[in-house]
């Protein structure tokens, strides 16, 4: 039996569709040619209403001294070589002044410390909120030069002995070959994969260790078996500064090899 409508459901009910989502509906049908994919463009607006809000988060839900930021998304894919505009990003909530940051100001900590202790706080929260920083993020959020950001992180990764997950380490992008280098230096070590990646937890995972690691010995097996060094470049699609670090590192443990390979003799006395 169908349930008649009162007249006040009839005469304010309509109202409630006077809404955001209606009228992208309407533009989506009347505008951009959506009249035979309603429930396409309904999907759509959600998506769209939803990054919406998650970017523009309320006051109430920022304490004093936290910021949003638009981070890239760590999705897995590099996202190398493009515009930002071409890239997904994901808004994150950073704490950029905390009550501890000010406490310790308060007992005399030293500022370039709160400063790195910052830097690394800053990446870390975005990864764990599925984005990813880079360096000149930071430099635009504290206000000081990639030089220095640069050098901050260093100092960090030195004294904590663990890798920052920027986007340099997290996407292997930029000049840094720090964490490729790393991998092949653990391994000479004594390390297994499992253990290093622990170790450069939470930048890498395991799968991306095992590769670099691959590499690494595919460089060594291809030294060995006498081939140039340009020629190891086009074979692994590797650029020539790994490729020296690469060599660099086979020279300290195994200097025989590169003493049979006619092509590094220069390489050897160096």
């Amino acid at each position: 039996m169908t349930r008649h409508q009162t007249r006040r459901e009839r005469d304010y009910g309509p109202l409630r569709d006077k809404t955001l989502t209606n009228v992208l509906r309407q533009l989506f049908i009347t505008e951009f040619g959506y009249d035979n994919k309603v429930l396409f463009a309904e999907a759509m607006i959600e998506r769209i209403l939803a990054t919406i809000e998650a970017f523009i988060q309320p006051r109430s839900q920022l304490k004093p001294g936290q910021v949003v930021w638009m981070a890239v998304v760590n999705d897995g894919r590099k996202h190398a070589y493009k515009a930002m505009k071409d890239i997904p990003l994901v808004p994150v909530v950073l704490d950029l002044v905390t009550d501890e940051d000010l406490q310790a100001l308060a007992q005399g900590a030293s500022f370039l410390n709160l400063r790195r202790r910052r830097l690394a706080r800053l990446l870390d929260q975005a990864l764990e909120q599925g984005g990813v920083l880079a360096q000149n993020d930071l430099a635009a959020l504290t206000l000081i030069s990639e030089q220095q950001v640069g050098s901050d992180i260093a100092q960090v990764q030195r004294t904590e002995r663990r890798s920052l997950p920027y986007r340099g380490t997290v996407h292997d992008l930029g000049p840094t070959l720090s964490h490729k280098v790393q991998v092949a230096r653990l391994l000479e070590a004594g390390y297994l994969e499992p253990e290093i990646c622990r170790r450069l937890s939470p930048t890498h995972s395991l799968r991306s260790v095992e590769h670099y690691a691959q590499l690494y010995k595919n460089v060594l097996k291809l030294l060995e078996q006498g081939f140039a060094p340009a020629e190891i470049s086009s074979i692994l699609s590797l650029n020539r500064s790994l490729l020296n670090e690469y060599i660099q590192i086979v020279k300290e443990h195994y200097p025989e090899v590169l003493t049979k390979n006619g092509h590094l003799q220069p390489q050897i006395s160096t």
